[in-house]
């Protein structure tokens, strides 16, 4: 159990916006967004998956948005995470570095307070279900040694483990994150929506929270593609906060002590009989 001297706390946001193909709209919607969040002193906003396009655009889209307006768009947010003062997670298309391989990347990248990059985690789960196959356009992310595919980063005493999508749907890999130390799981997505969609959405925030007994920060694109419904979740599964179908944001202030409070009152990581020793 920690001391009072080793709580922490950090406010966080999650963002949502409906993408489109051009990048000036996308950008005018984050600045928005950003700004609501200094205003309310947030140190770590979440943004949706691919934030920079309309994410069911044709490959030969997806390449020219990824080769034309990707280098500019991390620029435009490191200015914005430096002059802002915040850690800024965003969904960014990448071209493949693969020889021969005529697809994109689907990243999340992750910005400190200074605009400094971080981190870009490829996601390892390309979304080929409901009728949808993403990996006709996208190259999932490679296995590397000692797991080092996962994508982590920590702020102000917390560990914060990266999901993207349809990685939602994976538990093992949630599982993966927090056995290398996260104790706070942040999904971006452009969440599809159709019959049962957005239950399924809260229903894998909320259980990822739960088993995981870790905070869990959702951001997805909204209408009229993709669900919305963005959220931030208690370790116990309760929603403190959530940004329903238009473009918005929810906000909270994450506590270690309510981690390990919860962790002490259900220890079911500690209980496990069965251990993740990998995503393979």
């Amino acid at each position: 159990m920690e001391t009072i001297a080793d709580q922490s706390q950090l406010k966080v946001g999650v963002g949502q916006f409906a993408a489109v193909n051009e990048i000036e709209p996308n950008k005018e919607h984050i600045r928005t967004l950003v700004a609501q969040a200094a205003e309310q002193g947030v140190e770590l906003l979440v943004l949706p998956e691919a934030s920079m396009c309309s994410f069911g655009s044709p490959l030969p889209q997806l390449r020219e948005t990824a080769g034309n307006n990707s280098p500019s768009f991390i620029r435009f947010m490191q200015d914005l995470a430096r002059d802002n003062a915040m850690h800024i997670v965003v969904g960014v298309l990448s071209l493949a570095d693969q020889p021969g391989d005529e697809r994109v990347t689907n990243q999340l990248l992750v910005l400190d307070n200074s605009g400094a990059e971080v981190l870009r985690y490829t996601k390892m789960h390309v979304y080929d279900a409901f009728k949808f196959k993403e990996s006709d356009k996208v190259r999932p992310g490679n296995f590397g040694a000692k797991n080092s595919e996962l994508g982590l980063f920590d702020i102000k005493g917390f560990r914060v483990g990266l999901i993207n999508c349809y990685d939602l749907r994976f538990p093992e890999l949630a599982r993966a994150l927090i056995d290398q130390g996260a104790d706070v799981l942040s999904v971006s997505a452009a969440w599809l929506a159709g019959p049962l969609k957005e239950n399924h959405w809260e229903i894998l925030l909320r259980a990822r929270a739960i088993e995981n007994t870790s905070y869990v920060l959702a951001s997805g694109q909204t209408a009229p593609r993709n669900c919305g419904l963005s959220m931030i979740v208690d370790p116990l599964g309760m929603v403190l906060g959530t940004a329903t179908a238009d473009p918005g944001l929810a906000v909270h202030t994450l506590s270690s002590q309510r981690i390990a409070e919860v962790r002490e009152l259900l220890p079911c990581l500690q209980n496990r009989r069965y251990q993740v020793s990998g995503l393979k």
